[in-house]
């Protein structure tokens, strides 16, 4: 007799929690439903339990849920996760996606399309072959991210009032798109801004000619961000957009996690991109780089470069800057003798 699948629903509101087993009884394959309350606890049951499908809220005490994604993507490669939120928030979905996660929901887009979300979360269990046909969804990022992670070949037909645009996947890889004058990325682009689309998944064609080659991973930090473009930016806001596009691209291309840039001064707001809880972290900067400093006038080392430590978790770098510091934490498989060149040229790029 085949196992069932197990699902891990992890979040702190408990009245969730009790909502969720009944509502995910609905689903076809009838997997086994866990609940658990606390980051912790649910790396513990990952490590003892072998589970298909991770649910996680975003949104928690002490360890949250950006945090345990971030251990999921490294410990658990084959795990397919579902970054859950009751709060509409651009940024938490770029950090999420930029982690690796399937799929993003809010909750209120899961109550009000309960079938969708189900489909969704029966494809990602392995037990549904015959893709979607004639879904509807506020989000295509969504979607493509869905067959990324099953690595399906198709062709997507998406439909957004009288506009027509066909999206093409090989391997889990966007290799084209086409809609009326245009193709490629800027016919992508033109795509992902369209709002409560239907798409029909189509068999793959072989042999399409590939037009787009960048990685998903890059295009989707790219895009999280054009969604967010005013109708009619400024000449300021372009060159915004366009700076931290480049940054997310650097990020996403040297293998970081996060980054987050302290100011010396304690009145200016600590930025970060890729990590919650960014004022604690910035305080517990400023106290190691006071601590190196006053170390460093007692041995006479001369100015300080950088500081680097490590755990079980991640290796993290500290880099001074022109008025303010750079903290860049990196998978614990990055190379230690490589990290600190790495670090570097991600706060030059975030500097600029």
């Amino acid at each position: 007799m085949e196992a069932k699948h197990k699902i891990l629903v992890l979040d702190d509101d408990g009245d969730w929690l009790d909502m969720c087993p009944d509502f995910l009884a609905q689903l076809p394959s009838k997997p086994e439903i866990q609940t658990v309350s606390s980051g912790m606890r649910a790396l513990a049951l990952l490590d003892a339990q072998r589970f298909r499908v991770l649910l996680c809220d975003l949104k928690m005490p002490r360890m949250d849920g950006l945090q345990v994604l971030s251990i999921v993507r490294r410990r658990f490669p084959e795990l397919r996760t579902v970054a859950l939120t009751g709060f509409l928030d651009e940024e938490f979905r770029s950090r999420a996606y930029a982690l690796g996660v399937d799929m993003f929901w809010l909750k209120s887009d899961m109550q009000q399309k309960p079938q969708m979300f189900l489909d969704c979360i029966e494809s990602l269990l392995g037990r549904d072959d015959r893709g979607f046909r004639e879904v509807q969804s506020e989000n295509l990022l969504d979607i493509i991210q869905m067959e990324s992670a099953l690595r399906n070949s198709s062709m997507l037909r998406v439909t957004s009032e009288q506009q027509v645009a066909q999206i093409w996947i090989q391997n889990g890889q966007i290799i084209d798109a086409q809609l009326e004058g245009a193709d490629g990325e800027a016919a992508l682009w033109r795509i992902l801004k369209w709002k409560g689309v239907a798409f029909e998944s189509l068999p793959a064609e072989l042999g399409h000619v590939r037009t787009i080659t960048k990685s998903l991973e890059a295009l989707l930090l790219e895009s999280a961000q054009a969604v967010k473009k005013t109708i009619n930016p400024t000449p300021a806001q372009e060159n915004e957009e366009t700076a931290f596009i480049t940054r997310l691209t650097a990020v996403a291309y040297e293998g970081a996690e996060f980054v987050v840039t302290v100011p010396v001064k304690k009145e200016d707001t600590a930025k970060g991109w890729g990590i919650h809880d960014v004022d604690r972290l910035a305080a517990w900067t400023r106290h190691a780089e006071k601590s190196a400093h006053r170390l460093g006038e007692k041995l006479g080392a001369g100015p300080l470069t950088h500081i680097a430590g490590h755990n079980l978790e991640r290796h993290l770098l500290l880099v001074p800057g022109d008025g303010r510091t750079f903290v860049i934490g990196w998978p614990p498989e990055a190379d230690p003798r490589r990290l600190f060149e790495q670090s570097k040229k991600l706060a030059d790029t975030w500097a600029s």
